[in-house]
This record gives structure tokens, C-alpha cells and sequence, in this order.
């Protein structure tokens, strides 16, 4: 055993840089959460009269589908009853499916069509660029000045477009306009509830305070309204990282756009039902917000922005970094832990202390979105607000990988996240999901070498052994419920074919 004074300070001062890594980003927490309460409190903007029918301008509603038999319908009849007038609207269905769902959407549109609404099927021959391919190419021949956008799995009110335009129509120097996400499914399980809580967070508190300051506001990829100008004068959607909303919305700022988030607007949409299809999605993100902080930060610095705005982004689309490094940390603590004298307890406790801070910032901006929501799941809170923690405790080995590629610049299909809809039936034709191996060794690891060496200490450590079991337990489960579906599947085909 090395004596702790063994274990030079430059050592243990570089473990201890991912602590105040994720300190930063706590911090950023508290900050935003400031500054969202300094916006409530402010007086409600004058209502912006609506023009005329005659006045009102003519609207693209992008409508990027791939493979969403069991929504399609609903997503349709929901923008058909869209209350604008239909000579002033063009629905397109950007369709780069390769199942049922273009059957279905074809019977769908040609139905639109004969009640007068003027929609188009557009199909690719592939997938090229994934959904930011898929909207740079339904831009082409259109026109129109304002463009909607809405994912396969949101429903979009009646009055959403009377309710989003006024302030684009308002204000010539407005990018987008960008509204609130609702959940139809948040009672489902304990994974749904733990998510609605997560975004509703980020809109009420994030959202709000950069739509109210000059940070800069991010668009969420659907249920918003952009001015076409403002997406030929950024330079088009770009497929070159897999959060292209976030991308082209740095670069309309760069421009000199700003954006509003709606704060009244919602619009109600599906989450991701099993633990896979979640771990797929914040994969995607994480990945995503790297690739762009990649592309476009050194572009950010170097521009005239604020400072305060430049260090805002930075922290947004830098914040996935905190998955690999709660990984440094812990790795760290092992290296320490060649000792079992007070090198590692030291850290322990340090660890502890951030981990709280961060914990804190995220539980006043969870407990905020409710009260402002309404939410009724205050006896339920701590269950879910313990759940959510050790989800994103368990998503540190798959959102590291996603961090590494993303810095590496390793290329990734865009993956899209499976929905439910009417019918129930997301993930029974789905391939089996990863298998949760690596969490389940990781964690029981983990737990084996700090439990023998006084690690439990630390409630930050505790968290992400929880949670890597956690997660790979769930996965371990949908994997293999997966596999017993396939099986009975073949069976019931062999038995049929007989």
C-alpha cells in the first residue's frame, strides 16, 4: 500500500477536475433557474392583433416521417384540422419509409387532396441526410414564407398557427417561434413519468430563460414555425451532425435571428415507451450537441455575440460532457483507492458535495416546472425525481461512447425513436435491443472493488452504480422479452405455414 502523501497534489488535482467540471454545469442550473423566475415575474407582453384571413401569409407544414405506421394517421388528421385557410397552406408529407407507413400515407394524402387541401407525398429513393436531407429537400420549389414543423409523434392543437404566428408576423428579425412539448403518455410507467419531468424542466425553466435573455435559444426540432428567410440566409438545413435543429439554429444567431419560445403554446406528443428506444434517443442527442459544439463554437467565440451569450452556449452544447466525466471521476476514485487511507475519502467526500449541488440545481428546476404546470405528482416526486437520477446515472457508459464520437468524429445513422400511437404496439417489430451487458458488469464491478474499499462514501459514486444496474437491468429485460416475442412470432408462421 502507498502512503496517501504517496499520491503527488498534480494527481489528485487532475481526478478532481471532472468534480468541478460538473460543479460548472450546476451552476449553469442555478443561473438559468434566475433568471426564468426573473421572467415570470416580469408583466405579460400587449396581445399582437391577428390580420385578416386575406392578409394571412401561405404556410408550409413539413411533416418528416420514416417508418410510423401507427401515428401517421393521427399526425395527418391532426394538421388537416389545422385552423388556417386552405389556399394558404401546403402540407407536405416527407415520407423516407420503408414499410407499411408509404402505403398508408399515400391512401392518406390522395384523400387530403380530394377535400381540397393541397399536400404533397414526397418520397426519396434514400435516406440521404436523414430528417434534415428530408426537410432540405421538401424546401425545394416551395415558396412559401413561414415554415411549420412537426415530428411523426406530436398532435398539433387546432389554433397552434393562430397561436404561433402573430409573433413572427410581428417582428421581421424573429427566426422561429418555438412552442411547448406536452406528453400523452407521461402516466404510463415510471421511464414516462421521469422524462415529462426532464422536459418539462427544460422548457419552463431552460427555454423560458433564454427566449427572455440573450442567451441563445435552441430550436427542439419540431413544433415550431420558422421564417423561411431565415433558413436560406443561415444556409440550410445541414446534415452534417444529428442535432441539425441545433445547428441551424446557432447559425440563424450567427446571423443576427433571434427566436421566442411560446410559453402558453403546447403541443402534446408521444415519449419513448422502453428503456432502449430512451437510450437510443439521448444517445442521439448527446452525440449531436457535441458534433455541433464541434462545428460551431469556435465560430461562436469568434464572433460579436455577448459574452455572457457565447458562455451560455458553450455550457448548453457542451453540457453531454458530464457523462464522461462522472466515468474520469470514477476511475479516479479507483486510482486513489491503491490506498486505503485518506486520498480517496477526501475525494469521496468532494465527490459527495458536487454531486449534491448538482442534484439540488436539478430538483429546483424540476419542482418549478411542476408548480408552474400544475402538475399533481407531488406525493409521487420523490419516487420519480429518485428514478430520474439514476436513468441518467445509467446512461454513462452509452452517452460517453456518444461523446467520444462525437469528438472524434466518427459517423452515426440517424436513428429514429419507435412510437406507439393508437394502436399500443411499439417494439413488437422492432429488432431486439441492446442487451444491458456492459452496465450490469460495469456496475456490479464498481460496486465490488468500492464497497471493499470504503467508496460508499460517496452518494455521486453510490448514484452511478445504482444506476448503471438500474439501466442494465432494463435493458437486460426488454432484451430478452424481445427475443421471446420474435421466437413466438416464427413459431406461430411455422405453425401456420403447416
Amino acid at each position: 500500500m502507498l502512503s496517501d502523501t504517496s499520491i503527488p497534489i498534480a494527481v489528485q488535482g487532475v481526478i478532481a477536475l471532472p468534480f468541478l467540471a460538473i460543479a460548472g454545469l450546476g451552476i449553469n442550473l442555478f443561473v438559468l433557474w434566475a433568471i426564468s423566475q426573473a421572467a415570470a415575474r416580469r408583466s405579460l407582453p400587449a396581445e399582437i392583433p391577428f390580420p385578416p384571413a386575406d392578409e394571412l401569409p401561405r404556410v408550409l407544414i413539413q411533416l418528416p416521417v420514416y417508418n410510423e405506421p401507427t401515428v401517421i394517421r393521427r399526425l395527418l388528421h391532426a394538421v388537416a384540422a389545422l385552423d388556417w385557410p386552405r389556399d394558404r397552406m401546403r402540407i407536405q408529407l416527407l415520407d423516407d419509409s420503408t414499410d407499411s407507413t408509404t402505403k398508408a400515407a399515400a391512401v392518406l394524402i390522395a384523400n387530403l387532396r380530394s377535400k381540397g387541401f393541397d399536400a404533397a407525398h414526397i418520397r426519396r429513393t434514400d435516406r440521404q441526410g436523414y430528417k434534415a436531407g428530408a426537410l432540405a429537400e421538401g424546401l425545394h420549389g416551395d415558396d412559401s414564407p413561414f415554415v411549420a414543423i412537426f415530428d411523426a409523434d406530436f398532435i398539433p392543437p387546432r389554433d397552434f398557427l393562430r397561436r404561433a404566428m402573430p409573433a413572427l408576423l410581428d417582428d421581421d428579425h424573429l427566426a422561429f417561434a418555438q412552442a411547448r412539448w406536452e406528453h400523452l403518455n407521461a402516466a404510463e410507467s415510471m421511464l414516462t413519468a421521469a422524462q415529462a419531468m426532464m422536459i418539462d424542466a427544460h422548457f419552463v425553466v431552460e427555454q423560458r430563460a433564454r427566449s427572455s435573455s440573450s442567451l441563445m435559444l435552441p430550436f427542439n426540432g419540431t413544433c415550431g414555425v420558422w421564417r423561411r428567410a431565415a433558413i436560406d440566409d443561415a444556409g440550410g438545413w445541414s446534415a452534417d451532425t444529428l442535432c441539425e435543429d441545433l445547428d441551424l439554429s446557432i447559425r440563424a444567431r450567427l446571423r443576427g435571428w433571434r427566436a421566442i419560445y411560446l410559453t402558453d403554446l403546447s403541443v402534446p406528443g408521444e415519449l419513448p415507451a422502453t428503456l432502449s428506444a430512451w437510450r437510443a434517443q439521448q444517445f442521439r442527442w448527446t452525440k449531436g450537441f457535441v458534433q455541433v459544439a464541434r462545428k460551431l463554437l469556435g465560430q461562436v467565440w469568434r464572433s460579436k455575440l455577448p459574452v455572457a451569450t457565447k458562455l451560455g452556449l458553450t455550457m448548453q452544447t457542451c453540457q453531454s460532457v458530464c457523462y464522461p466525466l462522472t466515468a474520469l471521476s470514477v476511475l479516479g476514485t479507483l486510482v486513489l483507492l491503491v490506498d486505503s487511507s485518506q486520498g480517496a475519502r477526501t475525494l469521496s467526500w468532494f465527490g459527495g458535495i458536487v454531486a449534491l449541488f448538482g442534484i439540488g440545481g436539478s430538483a429546483l428546476c424540476l419542482i418549478t416546472a411542476g408548480a408552474v404546470l400544475k402538475r399533481r405528482y407531488w406525493l409521487r416526486f420523490p419516487v420519480n425525481f429518485a428514478v430520474l437520477l439514476l436513468l441518467n446515472a445509467g446512461l454513462m457508459v452509452s452517452n460517453s461512447r456518444a461523446v467520444w464520437e462525437a469528438l472524434t468524429g466518427k459517423r452515426s445513422p440517424f436513428m429514429r425513436t419507435p412510437k406507439r400511437g393508437a394502436l399500443g404496439i411499439a417494439g413488437t417489430a422492432e429488432k431486439a435491443g441492446p442487451s444491458g451487458a456492459i452496465e450490469l458488469l460495469l456496475g456490479c464491478g464498481l460496486a465490488a472493488t468500492l464497497a471493499y474499499e470504503a467508496g460508499w462514501l460517496s452518494p455521486f459514486f453510490s448514484l452511478s452504480i445504482a444506476g448503471l444496474l438500474l439501466v442494465g437491468a432494463g435493458l437486460a429485460r426488454e432484451h430478452w422479452l424481445a427475443v421471446l416475442r420474435h421466437a413466438t412470432r416464427r413459431r406461430t408462421r411455422d405453425q401456420s405455414a403447416q
